[in-house]
This record gives structure tokens, C-alpha cells and sequence, in this order.
């Protein structure tokens, strides 16, 4: 397992020393996920964070009428890190795994564990918690956006996401129906 590239992301982040990366590596494991499979339900008390080093994940729940909605995508050397889990509450959202994902992990218990013996955890934390809070706000500002506008800003920042998921996904996270994202594509 090469976890070089979660260490060199969390460097970027804050000093690390060698003792704090020697622990780190000796705590994390790999796990491999296949489309279509669910890493957490909603209800369910996350129990790790995860590095992703190869795939796709997304983040959605089900509003009170049963409607779907994406709050967020995941990507190669993005961290999954949940609040909730962190501080053990359930979470309200599902987490499904798009395309073939290779994760590194780390339990929570475990990074409690850490936090007791490395600052740089702490530092770790909010920094990922504020990037949370920031990422929540650029999704809050775009959704309150006119739907055609919120379709041109996701299709120049991420293009990608439109061949790698079905509009039906798209369009939940966009706030839209499928019949009107269909629409603006057409347009293009």
C-alpha cells in the first residue's frame, strides 16, 4: 500500500513528524469497492475516514417526499472525513461508491488515539473540518443560483463529472430534474 500521496497531501496541510508518519502508516489499511456499493447508510455511525487514491464517491440522502439529492463528490487524493463520525453521531447521508475505488483508512477510534500524542492532528482536523465548511458553502451559494446558471458553472469547474456520471445523479446535485439538465445539455 503506497500512502505517500495521503502523506504528502497532509504535509501540505502541516508539519508531520517522522514519528507522526511512522504512527499514521502503521494504523492505515486498503480497501477495494466496487460501483454501486454503499460505504455508509444514513443512520449509521461512520466509523473511519478515508484517502482516496483511486475512484469515484459520492454523498447523497433522501429528502421527506423521497426525493434524492448529491451533496458531494469525491476523487483521487481527496479525503473523506466526516464530522459525525469523527464525533460519533450518526450521519444523515449515504456515501455510494461510483466507479472501481481503492480507499486507505483509518479508524476514528484510532485517530483519537493520535490526537492524544500528535498536535498535528488537531491542526489536521480543522483544517479539514474548515475546508468542509467552505466546500458546504460554495454548494449552498451555487444551489441558490438560477438553475441554468447553476448547470454552466458545475459544467466549466468539473466537466468531467458529466461522462463519468448518469444526469439523474447529476441533476440531484444541481437541484434540478433530470428533463431540465437534459434541456441545458442540449443547448450546448
Amino acid at each position: 500500500m503506497d500512502t505517500g500521496p495521503m502523506i504528502q497531501l497532509l504535509s501540505t496541510i502541516t508539519d508531520l513528524s517522522p514519528e507522526f508518519i511512522r504512527e499514521v502508516n502503521s494504523t492505515l489499511k486498503q480497501e477495494f469497492y466496487k460501483p454501486r456499493q454503499i460505504l455508509h447508510a444514513a443512520g449509521q455511525t461512520e466509523s473511519r475516514l478515508y484517502f482516496m487514491t483511486r475512484g469515484f464517491a459520492r454523498n447523497y440522502y433522501y429528502d421527506q417526499r423521497g426525493d434524492e439529492h448529491t451533496v458531494k463528490f469525491w476523487e483521487p487524493r481527496d479525503i473523506l472525513f466526516s464530522y459525525e463520525g469523527y464525533y460519533k453521531v450518526s450521519s444523515y447521508f449515504y456515501t455510494e461508491i461510483i466507479q472501481e475505488t481503492e480507499l486507505i483508512t483509518m479508524a476514528y477510534t484510532e485517530l483519537h488515539d493520535l490526537d492524544d500524542k500528535f498536535p498535528e492532528i488537531s491542526i489536521l482536523i480543522k483544517s479539514l473540518l474548515l475546508q468542509y465548511q467552505h466546500e458546504e458553502y460554495e454548494k449552498q451559494n451555487l444551489v441558490s443560483l438560477p438553475a441554468e446558471e447553476r448547470y454552466q458553472i458545475l459544467r466549466k469547474k468539473k466537466p468531467e463529472l458529466f461522462q463519468k456520471l448518469p444526469i439523474r445523479i447529476i441533476a440531484s446535485y444541481l437541484h434540478m430534474t433530470r428533463e431540465t439538465l437534459t434541456k441545458f445539455i442540449g443547448k450546448r
